[in-house]
């Protein structure tokens, strides 16, 4: 077996500055994938088809000529209602739609996976929404970023080594395996902020890290590129810096060089 990788960049379709960088960097570096939030913000109630930027973004897309497939990057709105969502299930189809609507009419082709911001479809800090997620996946034909290991995302993490979180995600790959969900082999990212990268150098090497520990089959890496602007200082003071260090890792010979001499191969989709 090859060990491939999606290179994804998250949380596109919000800020038009970002996206412009996505865009181009999809036409010249190893970026292969983008997930699209169709929601407004992420932290209010305004529902799916709220975010203006979707079309805008995938015309840019579309001008790259990557021909890439947009992720569905769901939203729900936090916190989350006593109960949960019972609608949660309309809420993720009406964000993919948005999502496809905008890759027809920019002559795209259609989401091939979806995803969840901020874990919210997980359970993992509320219910979760696996099988209902898994569901919606499975009636659309889209893949479902749910890693059959979690030995990178997890590092360190007491949470995910609980017992009672490591049952439910066997639970949930054994249900998507039924379905004929796809799923990734690992993802992996930084999950911390400003302060945990410390700077461009550590965060780089932190990612060539991860390239060195990817297994055999298709895995993903995900991150969130955005230029220094005012608007994102005010939207992420804890993590802005580290946001422009990951546009700049991804223009970055050094990382290219090393998916080569790695042997890796780039691909869009698990």
């Amino acid at each position: 077996m090859t060990r491939s990788l999606v290179l994804t960049a998250d949380d596109a379709g919000t800020d038009p500055d970002a996206d412009r960088e996505i865009a181009a960097l999809l036409a010249g570096s190893p970026l292969t994938a983008v997930g699209v939030i169709a929601a407004g913000s992420p932290d209010d109630e305004s529902g799916p088809g709220a975010a203006p930027g979707v079309q805008h973004l995938v015309e840019l897309l579309a001008r790259s000529g990557a021909r890439v497939a947009p992720g569905v990057h769901v939203v729900l709105p936090t916190p989350e209602p006593p109960g949960g969502f019972g609608d949660v299930v309309d809420r993720i189809t009406a964000q993919a739609d948005v999502v496809a609507r905008a890759a027809a009419a920019a002559g795209l082709p259609a989401p091939d996976r979806l995803d969840s911001h901020r874990g919210t479809l997980y359970g993992l800090a509320g219910r979760s929404y696996l099988g209902e997620a898994l569901g919606v996946c499975a009636a659309r034909g889209l893949a479902f970023r749910l890693p059959r290991g979690l030995e990178l995302y997890g590092d360190g993490d007491p949470l995910l080594a609980r017992p009672d979180i490591r049952e439910r995600h066997a639970d949930a790959v054994a249900a998507a395996d039924a379905a004929g969900v796809r799923l990734p082999r690992v993802i992996a990212t930084h999950r911390g902020g400003d302060a945990e990268a410390r700077d461009y150098p550590s965060l780089r090497d932190h990612y060539l890290r991860l390239l060195a520990r990817l297994p055999e089959g298709t895995s993903e890496i995900f991150l969130h590129p955005a230029p220094d602007t005012a608007r994102l200082r005010a939207a992420a003071p804890d993590w802005w810096r580290k946001r422009t260090w990951e546009l700049r890792l991804l223009g970055d010979p050094v990382l290219a060089r090393e998916i080569d001499r790695q042997g890796i191969d780039l691909v869009g989709a698990w």
